[in-house]
């Protein structure tokens, strides 16, 4: 990234509030917040400011980098679904017991009994298949 997009950024990012420490190193923009909880506005924000006023068919990906937030900016076609694809709920990548909880309740004993026993199925077929039964 040009230094005059990168001092855009850092100018808009002086103007936003709860952020303790921030630098852009090749082209990666480094944030340690007051509050982590503030990442996904502060990440909304930095994405609308982009598109904006520096490149209307980008996008912003947000890692968490271990006490920081890490923001890369990329072509719209590389960036992460949270924005770029409207079916994204972020149920996509939770477990299939975390699904179950919201949808049908707590994760029982027997759910997981029968997953058990399906499993069992599923390697008595493989071994018999290697068989030849």
């Amino acid at each position: 990234m040009d230094n005059k997009n990168t001092r855009k950024i850092l100018l808009f990012i002086d103007g936003i509030g709860g952020i303790n420490r921030q630098e852009m190193v090749h082209g990666t923009l480094y944030l340690k917040l007051d509050n982590d909880r503030d990442c996904d506005f502060i990440h909304t924000e930095i994405r609308k400011f982009y598109r904006e006023f520096v490149n209307p068919e980008g996008g912003v990906n947000m890692y968490a980098v271990g006490d920081e937030f890490a923001f890369d900016f990329v072509p719209q076609d590389r960036e992460a679904p949270v924005f770029s694809d409207e079916d994204y709920s972020g149920k996509e990548d939770m477990m299939p017991s975390d699904i179950d909880e919201q949808i049908n309740g707590v994760w029982s004993e027997f759910a997981e009994e029968e997953m058990l026993a399906n499993v069992d199925t599923m390697i008595d077929l493989e071994n018999d298949a290697k068989e030849g039964r």
